[in-house]
């Protein structure tokens, strides 16, 4: 998806059913056509686990600025206060903390949810993977290069380093509760592990026996 190009282009999503409006919102590449199915599909059926759950993860995509490269717009940049805490003051690693849980429209799915536990699991795993996706594995400093071409052979271990961060940095927030902490991080490890196909050596080495074992 091309997340900062504008399209001018819009829906005619008149007469369509459930169905029709999220196949709609599944094959746009502009996120406020995908929103703008998204909120017909909300109107059509508001108590849809399906649709609350899109919208939830969607987040404020259809906000962005064309003209500005603001990656806060992506809904799993909140992960970024915990790699990169440094680049955020107090307040704001405070209010990216209690975005992930406190959401509005989290605490809608978590109440339409037969399994609200497994909804907030999923939930938190599908942010994982996509920071792991969007914004650790293209990033080129966290593997070494030569030739402006990167190492592939031991990827993972240089990986491992910013997923230590986060995980780490999770455990010790002082914006999360403690059962908070444990669910992101245990949601952040596995991602990590799928990514890395089982390979977590070099993350449990960066992590130590004591953190390894609260995420079992």
């Amino acid at each position: 998806m091309s997340l900062f190009k504008r399209k001018k282009q819009q829906l005619n999503l008149e007469g369509m059913d459930l169905s029709q409006l999220l196949f709609a919102a599944d094959t746009q590449t502009d996120p406020r056509l995908v929103h703008q199915a998204l909120l017909a599909a909300e109107r059509l059926a508001p108590d849809s686990l399906e649709v609350q759950r899109r919208l939830l993860l969607h987040g404020r995509l259809h906000e962005r600025d064309p003209k500005k490269m603001d990656m806060s717009v992506i809904k799993c940049y909140l992960l970024h206060a915990f790699e990169h805490p440094e680049d955020h003051t107090p307040a704001q690693q405070k209010d990216m903390a209690r975005a992930l849980f406190d959401d509005t429209r989290l605490a809608r799915c978590l109440a339409l949810a037969d399994d609200s536990p497994a909804f907030l699991r999923d939930y938190l795993l599908d942010l994982a993977r996509e920071y792991m996706r969007i914004f650790i594995v293209p990033d080129n400093r966290h593997a070494p290069r030569v030739f402006g071409i990167s190492l592939k052979a031991n990827l993972q271990r240089h990986l491992a380093a910013p997923a230590a961060d986060i995980i780490m940095n999770v455990l010790s927030s002082p914006y999360l509760g403690a059962e908070e902490g444990i669910l992101l991080a245990k949601a952040f490890y596995r991602a990590f592990y799928d990514h890395a196909q089982g390979d977590v050596k070099a993350l449990d080495s960066l992590l130590g026996a004591e953190i390894r074992a609260q995420l079992r």
